[in-house]
């Protein structure tokens, strides 16, 4: 039995130096406590840590009240984190001198940054929102983003940076058609992060990537086309159509090309399919010999001729609606523009589609 209890004794010194050793007490212990609020009022279940050492770890109380004791005298971090349910978390850290107990009474979160599902979801596009922060040293506002959930400063994109409070929204662009984006904002201050948003994500619409495609609204022409070479007369004709009520048609003195003013993304490995109406009627111009759609981007290029001629100028054709279409897979991602071209007296295009094939 002695030699028993000699035993348990040494073992219970030996454990009580290493957990002195683990705090690496210097001059004597102390007790840190405090109260954490934020502008709704005291903020429960928020955990508090000393140099974010285990032994120096508490979690706050209904009243938003803590202690942690047993700290070391010299200079110490007080760090705050207060997690939501979606994600979301706040976070503060305080540097203090300790040599005395002391009650930090002033120790006050910013409100979580919420962010709300996104919104005006096109193809190309959509709006993120969230709430405006009270933080007294707000800095910016970091949007991030990226196309799978597990989404943080290091495995996302940073694809916009607000310094003003008032700035909750940004319109994000050139996005994939058929892609599901994920979204998270993240608030700091000038020594760092303060916390960061739940995450949001929405796919982009499908359909048509050409704007207008079918030519049914001549006031959006100029929003959706500009003539890139050549020149031409060109309207909206509502007597020579595939369908709806109008048609693309130009009256051409030399040749033309258009170009869509906005770009359009697309993303590797998917197939996509070109297609679309067009006719011919009157004398070749130049050495365009034809009426077609093309779509190019970096290193990329796929073509679709509707009408073609016989490819002597001045040489006269009357060609009626031809249809046509191609696929392709892109290898990578790519941003393109889609061009029109038409070269002979009086050209037509008519429901012209760029689409995913599902």
């Amino acid at each position: 039995m002695n030699r028993l209890l000699l035993y348990i004794i040494l073992i219970s010194i030996f454990l009580l130096d290493c957990n002195e050793e683990s705090t690496n007490p210097s001059e004597g212990f102390y007790s840190i406590s405090g109260k954490v609020t934020n502008s709704t009022g005291p903020v429960a279940n928020a955990k508090v840590t000393v140099d974010n050492k285990a032994n120096w770890e508490t979690v706050t109380s209904a009243t938003g009240n803590f202690t942690i004791s047993n700290v070391s005298s010299g200079d110490h971090t007080l760090y705050i984190e207060k997690k939501g349910q979606d994600e979301d978390f706040v976070e503060m850290n305080y540097p203090m001198f300790v040599n005395t107990d002391l009650t930090l009474n002033n120790l006050v979160l910013p409100i979580p940054v919420r962010l709300y599902p996104p919104i005006n979801i096109k193809q190309t596009e959509m709006t993120i929102k969230w709430n405006k922060t009270d933080a007294q040293d707000f800095r910016e506002y970091k949007l991030y983003s990226k196309d799978t959930p597990g989404l943080d400063e290091t495995t996302g994109e940073l694809i916009y940076v607000s310094t003003s409070k008032n700035d909750t929204s940004f319109v994000v662009e050139n996005l994939i058609p058929y892609e599901t984006y994920y979204f998270r904002v993240y608030l700091m201050n000038e020594y760092g992060r303060m916390g960061g948003s739940n995450i949001e994500s929405a796919p982009t619409l499908g359909g048509n990537l050409i704007p207008d495609g079918s030519f049914e609204d001549s006031s959006k022409f100029g929003e959706h086309w500009f003539i890139h070479w050549g020149d031409g007369d060109l309207s909206y004709d509502d007597s020579i159509k595939i369908d709806g009520n109008y048609s693309l048609f130009g009256l051409i003195p030399y040749s033309v090309t258009l170009k869509s003013t906005r770009s359009v993304q697309l993303a590797a490995g998917k197939t996509y399919e070109l297609s679309g109406w067009g006719k011919a009627n009157g004398r070749t111009r130049s050495g365009t010999y034809w009426v077609g759609m093309n779509i190019q981007g970096n290193n990329f290029y796929q073509n679709l001729w509707f009408c073609v001629g016989p490819g002597n100028t001045y040489d006269s054709v009357d060609i009626d609606w031809t249809y046509n279409s191609r696929y392709f897979t892109p290898s990578e991602n790519v941003s393109v523009v889609i061009e029109l071209q038409g070269g002979f007296d009086r050209v037509w295009w008519d429901e012209l589609k760029l689409e995913v094939v599902e």
